[in-house]
């Protein structure tokens, strides 16, 4: 008999199990609000289709130990159903109840298709905040999954906020 080189391909497909991740702070602090375009407060869980809204994601340093944490990055990826509006393209104004956060403390701003990722510094006790205008735009339901704030190089800052689903509902 003589040897002869074999491929094969494996691949699966189906819905994934519940994630078991959880909320988590580590050295960082990070809150994350949805609001509406009024800047009021709203529920993402449940959204009607061509719905504009805004994320704001708040990370801090609640530690005196460190006097500066490098390279953070904070990340959302968003679920398949809501779509950025990239307000740097469009040349847009953020609305004038953002006025009252730090915002673009960020040293890159990456933004994706699918996910929004801010990178920058963090000094001793401070706070820095980031928006993001989204849209709803596909009817169904989705997994939304967690927004994390890390430092890249150093594993002992980390934090995480765990969403479950958001639903886009039609017109």
């Amino acid at each position: 008999y003589s040897a002869k080189r074999a491929f094969s391909t494996l691949s699966w497909n189906g819905i994934p199990l519940k994630s078991d991740v959880a909320d988590m702070e580590n050295n960082l602090s990070l809150k994350v609000e949805w609001l509406n375009e009024d800047g009021m407060a709203i529920d993402p869980a449940d959204l009607a289709q061509g719905k504009t809204f805004w994320g704001h994601f708040s990370v801090g340093s609640p530690s005196t130990t460190y006097r500066q944490i490098e390279e953070v990055a904070l990340v959302q990826v968003l679920p398949a159903g809501w779509e950025i509006e990239n307000i740097r393209l469009s040349g847009e104004d953020r609305p004038g109840w953002t006025s009252r956060w730090s915002l673009n403390r960020e040293e890159y701003l990456d933004i994706r298709d699918d996910r929004i990722m801010w990178f920058f510094d963090l000094n001793y006790a401070q706070t820095l905040d980031f928006v993001v205008k989204l849209n709803a735009v596909t009817v169904g339901e989705f997994t939304m999954p967690p927004t994390i704030a890390e430092a890249m190089y150093n594993n002992d800052f980390q934090a995480r906020k765990t969403w479950g689903k958001v639903t886009v509902k039609a017109k």
